[in-house]
C-alpha cells in the first residue's frame, strides 16, 4: 500500500510539474511591458496606459462575433507574436499600442470599412479595361488625428506609413495654409513612430504581409518620409528636421533587414520595397528613392546620400529597360504587367527622376510610358484634374 501511494504521490507531483509552466506562461505582451520598465526605457505611467488600452482591446474582443471580432483578435494576435519574438523594444510600443487602440475603437461601432480609394491623379476617369481604373484599398482616420489607417483582410486596421507620409507631403507642398498647417501637425504626429534599426530611423510596418514578419521597412515609405520632411524643414524654417531626414535616409545605406539597399555591382544599387524581399526589383519604389535621395543632398550637401542617389540612378539608368515592353511598364521585373494605377505611378516618378537627373535613358521611359497611358487608356474630356483631395 506505501508503495501505490507513493507511486500516486509522484505521479501527482510530475503532473504538477508539468502543467506548471504551461498554466503560469507569462502574457508576452505585458512581459515586454515589464521588461521596457525595468529597464528604465518605459516610464511607469506609460506602462499603466498600455495596459489599459490592451485590456480595453481585449475586452472588445471579448465582447463582439464573426468578423469584427477576428479582425480585432488578429491584431492583438500580432502585438503578442512581435513581443513573443522580443521584438516589442519600447520604441515600437507607440505605433503598436496605437493600433490595437485604434482597432478597438474601430470595431467596438463599425464592420469592416468599404473600399474606395481613387488611386492616382493620373488614373482617375481613365477607362482601359482589362487593368482596373481604381486602386481598391480602404483607409480610414480618425478624429483629431491625420495618420492614416488602410484595413488589410484578416489582419484589422494597420498603419500605412506610406500613405501617412504621402499625405504630409502632399499637404506641406500645398499653397493654402490650412493644409500646409495639417501637414506641419501630421509630421509632428509620425516623428514619435520612428523606431532605429541598427543606426537607421524607420518608419516600421507592424504586420505581416506576403510572408514577411513585422517588423519590416519599404523603400517607398522610406523614401516618402524622407521627401516629407525634406520640404517640411524648408517649407516650415525647421533646419532641425533635416538631419532627421538624414537619419532616415539612412536606409538606402544599408542592405536589409536594417535598410533597403542591394547592391547589384559595377557602382549600381538597387532599393527595395520590402525589406524581406530584397531581391525583388519593383519600379516605382526604386524610382521614389532616387528621387528622394536628390532632394535631401541637395538640401543638405550630405555626401554619402550623394553618393547613394548616384548608385541608384545608374541601376535606373541600366535597367529601367527592361521595365518597358513598348506597350506598358512593368510593376516589378521579372513579373507582370503594371496595373493602372502603377503605371501612372511609374509615369509620374520616371518623370520627377528625369527632371532631376535629365539622365537619357530614364527620360525616354518616361516619355514612353506617358504615350503608352494615353494611347492605351485616354482620359475623357470632361473629366478635370484636381488636387484639393488629400
Amino acid at each position: 500500500m506505501r508503495a501505490v501511494a507513493l507511486i500516486a504521490l509522484l505521479a501527482a507531483l510530475l503532473t504538477g510539474a508539468l502543467a506548471a509552466p504551461a498554466a503560469a506562461a507569462p502574457d508576452p505582451v505585458l512581459a515586454a511591458l515589464q521588461r521596457a520598465e525595468a529597464a528604465g526605457a518605459l516610464p511607469p505611467a506609460q506602462g499603466v496606459v498600455y495596459r489599459q488600452t490592451l485590456a480595453k482591446a481585449r475586452s472588445v474582443r471579448d465582447g463582439l462575433r464573426g468578423v469584427r471580432r477576428r479582425e480585432m483578435a488578429s491584431v492583438l494576435t500580432i502585438a503578442g507574436q512581435i513581443a513573443k519574438r522580443g521584438d516589442l523594444t519600447a520604441r515600437r510600443m507607440p505605433a503598436v499600442f496605437l493600433t490595437i487602440e485604434r482597432n478597438a475603437e474601430w470595431w467596438a461601432a463599425n464592420g469592416p470599412p468599404v473600399a474606395g480609394s481613387p488611386g492616382e491623379n493620373g488614373a482617375r476617369g481613365r477607362r482601359c479595361k482589362p487593368l482596373p481604373a481604381r486602386a481598391r484599398a480602404a483607409r480610414v482616420s480618425f478624429p483629431g488625428s491625420e495618420l492614416a489607417f488602410q484595413y488589410y483582410r484578416g489582419l484589422g486596421l494597420q498603419l500605412q506609413m506610406n500613405g501617412t507620409w504621402g499625405k504630409a507631403n502632399a499637404l506641406l507642398g500645398s499653397t493654402n495654409q490650412l493644409f500646409v498647417a495639417r501637414g506641419a501637425a501630421l509630421v509632428n504626429e509620425l516623428l514619435p513612430l520612428g523606431v532605429l534599426r541598427s543606426g537607421v530611423l524607420a518608419w516600421e510596418y507592424e504586420f505581416p504581409i506576403f510572408g514577411g514578419r513585422p517588423p519590416w521597412i519599404s523603400a517607398l515609405s522610406q523614401a516618402t518620409a524622407v521627401r516629407a520632411l525634406t520640404r517640411a524643414a524648408a517649407k516650415l524654417g525647421r533646419p532641425d528636421l533635416l538631419p532627421i531626414a538624414g537619419a532616415a535616409a539612412g536606409a538606402f545605406a544599408f542592405p536589409p533587414p536594417a535598410g533597403v539597399r542591394v547592391a547589384l555591382g559595377r557602382g549600381m544599387a538597387w532599393y527595395v520595397l520590402y525589406s524581406f524581399l530584397p531581391r525583388q526589383r519593383v519600379l516605382n519604389a526604386h524610382l521614389n528613392a532616387v528621387a528622394a535621395l536628390f532632394d535631401f543632398a541637395q538640401a543638405s550637401g550630405d555626401p554619402h546620400t550623394k553618393a547613394a542617389y548616384d548608385a541608384g540612378l545608374l541601376a535606373a539608368h541600366r535597367r529601367i529597360r527592361s521595365f518597358d515592353t513598348g506597350v506598358w511598364s512593368k510593376y516589378a521585373n521579372p513579373g507582370a504587367l503594371a496595373d493602372l494605377n502603377y503605371h501612372v505611378l511609374n509615369t509620374t516618378l520616371a518623370g520627377e527622376v528625369c527632371k532631376r537627373s535629365g539622365d537619357r535613358r530614364v527620360c525616354r521611359a518616361a516619355g514612353s510610358f506617358a504615350r503608352e497611358l494615353e494611347r492605351r487608356c485616354p482620359r475623357p474630356d470632361a473629366v478635370e484634374e484636381t488636387t484639393d483631395e488629400l
